[in-house]
């Protein structure tokens, strides 16, 4: 087994972000207003980040034992992205404020690292 080393971490590059996904006036809107304003607008976001030189590592909804507002964890969603810089992190978080789904969604980014017992 190789030692352990406990330096202080070393931020990656890319970075390994995880983007919390919280529906909050969301329940407050109408089926019309979600199904013509709303979801366009979301699905134009993410869409648009595949253009961003981000990499989708991996999502997961909670939605199978869950219904209604986000609880105690504040999310219903998240995304796991390797993401080249913090202005592109600054940007994904923006385009929510700017389209105002920050209205509807809240989003949070965190950056971290892979865990080095299992990614190295």
């Amino acid at each position: 087994m190789s030692e352990i080393k406990h330096g202080a971490p070393e931020i990656p590059n890319p970075l390994r972000v995880f983007m919390t996904f919280e529906s909050t006036g969301w329940f407050d809107t109408s089926k019309e207003q979600k199904e013509k304003e709303i979801l366009p607008a979301l699905n134009q976001i993410l869409e648009s980040w595949r253009d961003n030189g981000s990499e989708l590592l991996g999502t997961f909804d909670r939605d199978i034992f869950t219904a209604g507002h986000a609880g105690p964890n504040n999310w219903h969603a998240c995304f796991l992205f390797n993401i080249p810089d913090l202005q592109t992190v600054t940007n994904m978080t923006h385009s929510f404020r700017e389209a105002g789904l920050d209205r509807y969604f809240r989003l949070e980014a965190s950056i971290g690292r892979p865990f080095f017992l299992v990614e190295k």
